[in-house]
């Protein structure tokens, strides 16, 4: 098997990087670049990092030349996070000298540069992880809020296989007694089909309750969306700069300045949200006027949390709801999805500012009352993402493979409460086992391992 490397630092300067190879070239690498033939086991060493003799990868490089005085350990298989030998390399990290150290390590003899996820997808096949736990890990690369991360980790330690692993077990010490049944069934007294209801009801009850919580799970690592609403002139895009602290946005006193919405990511200490800055509801002014307002609409009916903005010197007028025709033409009846969550007044240095009791005072320019609004954008935004006692489900996959599971045991228990036919049961228990068997990457197609880890990160 050839030996990977690549950079599992993200691209840019920095203090230092990791570079990561795996494979059976990890101890030459470690001879011939860092001088240490036979490295100690997890032992960090400190020494220079030379160009290989022989090596060829630049016409810059000159044989025998010190590029960094450098940290580096080395993983023995089985015992590392692949299950392959493992040369973990932390030259400085200024992205020229990477490229150089990465030029030559992929100059050697059986070294190339890893794809996406190789690392982790190594992991897997070599039974280091399951394939629940190889999406885990791309999820705590990826999640954009503090549950999603709780969740991802306890996956990746293994709480949601664990009891799946229980299940399937049970599955297939069922299938193989209904099928001894089925091969000596003249020999034996007929099996007491009552006794097995209740297990294969237990089990059912087990994957529903999986089931049930893969909306929550899916919506765990997405930003919440969180739509800037209000007329014109309002201010709107001045607060959305003020809470990033940055100018990301046009401001003008003109109105319809912003004439489509625009995300703008703002972190809080729940997650990351994204701010949608709408464009102002009113009386449309032209065509394209009412083409951006019909627009905010959408953002409106879209958004996870509604906040109304209005200009604190006007007299305070109730927050408008949109047409609900203009929004998919749900019926009006639903406040929950067209309520405003927060009302902010703006403008709250000036003179003629009118504080309201239910709206929050903000000034965009002197940052008054923006502490208080990022606290109760984080309760809007977090609320009832909590996470429970369980690990949840994260992708369609898994969705899709607890379902397909959970009807093998449901037509199990319809055959049973009919006339049992053993065969029939055995092939459901037998189907509904190999089901979680392909949730946890025990049977996994070739296509379906490649959509999952081409989504990682090079170097992860």
């Amino acid at each position: 098997m050839e030996t990977i490397v690549a950079c599992s630092t993200p691209p840019g300067t920095s203090g230092l990087a990791v570079l990561r190879l795996s494979g059976p070239a990890c101890r030459t690498v470690a001879a011939v670049c860092l001088g240490r033939p036979e490295p100690s086991h997890r032992h960090v060493y400190h020494g220079p990092f030379r160009v290989p003799s022989s090596d060829p990868a630049s016409p810059a490089a000159v044989p025998g030349e010190i590029l960094d005085r450098l940290n580096f350990v080395f993983f023995p298989a089985p015992a590392s996070a692949t299950g392959e030998d493992v040369l973990e390399i932390y030259p400085h990290g200024n992205p020229l000298l990477i490229g150089r150290i990465l030029a030559v390590l992929s100059s050697l003899p059986g070294v190339r540069p890893a794809e996406p996820g190789e690392f982790t997808r190594r992991a897997f096949e070599h039974g280091k992880i399951d394939l629940l736990q190889a999406e885990a890990v791309g999820q705590l690369i990826h999640a954009e809020t503090l549950e999603a991360l709780r969740n991802a980790r306890r996956v990746a330690e293994g709480a949601l296989s664990a009891p799946l692993k229980v299940l399937r077990e049970s599955l297939v010490d069922l299938s193989v007694r209904l099928e001894l049944d089925v091969d000596f069934s003249e020999e034996e007294a007929d099996p007491d089909y009552a006794s097995w209801v209740p297990r294969l009801e237990a089990m059912r009850r087990e994957l529903d309750s999986l089931a049930s919580g893969f909306e929550k799970g899916r919506g765990l690592g997405r930003a919440p969306r969180v739509a800037i609403l209000g007329a014109p002139n309002a201010g709107k895009s001045s607060l959305v700069n003020a809470l990033v602290r940055e100018d990301r946005l046009m401001v003008s006193n003109v109105p319809g300045t912003t004439r489509d919405w625009v995300e703008v990511t703002l972190t809080l200490p729940g997650g990351r949200v994204q701010l949608v800055d709408t464009a102002g509801l009113g009386r449309p002014a032209d065509e394209l006027d009412a083409m951006a307002m019909e627009r905010t609409r959408r953002q409106w009916g879209e958004a996870d949390v509604r906040v109304w903005v209005e200009d604190g010197t006007r007299e305070a007028a109730p927050a408008p709801l949109p047409a609900m025709e203009s929004i998919g033409g749900e019926a009006a009846d639903e406040p929950a999805r067209n309520a405003v969550d927060l009302r902010v007044r703006t403008k709250a240095d000036l003179a003629d500012f009118r504080p309201m009791p239910e709206a929050l005072s903000v000034c965009s320019l002197t940052g008054e009352g923006l502490d208080a609004l990022r606290t109760e954008l984080e309760t809007a935004a977090f609320r009832g993402r909590g996470l429970g006692e369980d690990p949840l489900l994260t992708t369609e996959r898994q969705f899709r493979a607890v379902m397909a599971a959970r009807d093998r045991v449901e037509a199990a228990l319809a055959c049973l409460r009919g006339k049992p036919a053993i065969e029939i049961l055995a092939f459901e228990t037998r189907e509904a086992a190999g089901h979680l068997r392909e949730l946890l990457g025990e049977i996994a197609p070739d296509e379906v391992l490649g959509r999952i880890f081409a989504g990682f990160c090079i170097g992860k």
